[in-house]
């Protein structure tokens, strides 16, 4: 009873500590089929393998090109404005990838950037925004809390798709000393509270790239 005791409230302290810096383990999310080899082959810092993509209803822009628009560096768009070069993943849609070997590592600062392709709108972005995972084995995953507001007020913070030119992210933030996968997940319904840009095949978080610091 005693070491029942010890191991809950050790349990209810990390969870407040995950709390309290913004993280949470993200215990409802399915793990990887491991479709992707261990090892592609590509030798850059970005994505090397799309593990799975699960888009929403209507979105079809970029899908068939399908892996490759995702991997590797990003591509500016005209004027270095919002890129083309892009997959929507429609609302509430998802898109896992997968790194090789040594994956993402924590260090001092940042260690991935996230690019989509919010494009300026005053001192601010439009943004269609979503959620961060991060996973070291495809099955627990964790997440950097994203809070979209509900009205569209910006920014939707934690979340990517919010800063032109991309969103870094520390893993440290995530509680996790390396990582595998990343996981981004589509909140643009829940951000803006109603599905006036979840229609057509644009529609959703339109994902362009995934840098790590580790190549």
């Amino acid at each position: 009873m005693k070491r029942w005791c010890i191991a809950l409230a050790c349990a209810l302290a990390c969870a407040a500590d995950d709390e309290a810096a913004g993280t949470t383990r993200a215990d409802d999310e399915p793990p990887v089929d491991g479709v992707c080899a261990v090892d592609s082959g590509r030798a850059d810092a970005f994505a090397d393998c799309v593990e799975a993509f699960v888009p929403g209803d209507d979105a079809s822009f970029g899908h068939d090109q399908l892996p490759d628009v995702v991997l590797g560096p990003p591509v500016a768009g005209p004027g270095g404005g919002g890129s083309t070069d892009v997959v929507s993943l429609g609302c509430g849609g998802s898109i896992t990838l997968a790194f090789d070997p040594p994956g993402l590592v924590d260090g001092d600062g940042d260690d991935f950037v996230v690019y989509e392709n919010a494009f300026a709108v005053g001192d601010e972005s439009f943004a269609e925004p979503a959620r961060v995972l991060v996973s070291a084995d495809g099955s627990a995953w964790h997440e950097r809390v994203c809070t979209p507001s509900g009205d569209g007020a910006w920014p939707p913070v934690g979340c990517a798709g919010v800063e032109p030119g991309g969103d870094a992210f520390d893993l440290a933030d995530f509680g996790l000393a390396h990582a595998r996968y990343v996981r981004l997940v589509d909140v643009t319904r829940e951000h803006y509270g109603d599905d006036q840009w979840c229609a057509g095949a644009g529609a959703g978080f339109d994902l362009d790239a995934v840098s790590g610091s580790e190549g």
